[in-house]
């Protein structure tokens, strides 16, 4: 019995069903993937919302709280009562995007943004 990639099922574990088939070591974890050469845990989800507080904290740890602050202090009044009030910050908003894009983040690093802010309570 053995551990395989198969091209249609993916990874399965017993007899070889294909000659073609990737003989590979057993996965670690049900979310891993194989990349080829080596099994990869799965990327850690994007949180949906996160805390204005985690947010700063976040941007804190990243160095970029005070591009962000200079971003919204020169911003819209809209945009400087979501910063200061704002319950919590959804990933997708209008707001993210538009801080994200007066600061020059790109969507995979306000998506590291979100899962860093995730780690603070």
């Amino acid at each position: 019995m053995g551990h395989y990639i198969n091209a249609e099922f993916g990874y399965y574990e017993g007899d070889q069903i294909d000659a073609l088939d990737v003989e590979v070591p057993q996965r670690p974890n049900a979310t891993d993937t194989w990349d080829g050469a080596a099994w990869l845990p799965a990327p850690v989800p994007v949180p949906v919302s996160v805390t204005p507080l985690q947010a700063r904290r976040a941007l804190l740890a990243a160095d970029k709280l005070a591009a962000v602050e200079t971003a919204v202090a020169t911003a819209d009044q809209a945009t400087q009562l979501a910063w200061q009030y704002a319950a919590s910050f959804e990933r997708a908003s209008p707001f993210v995007a538009s801080l994200a894009t007066a600061v020059g983040l790109t969507d995979a690093q306000i998506d590291d943004l979100f899962r860093s802010a995730a780690t603070f309570v």
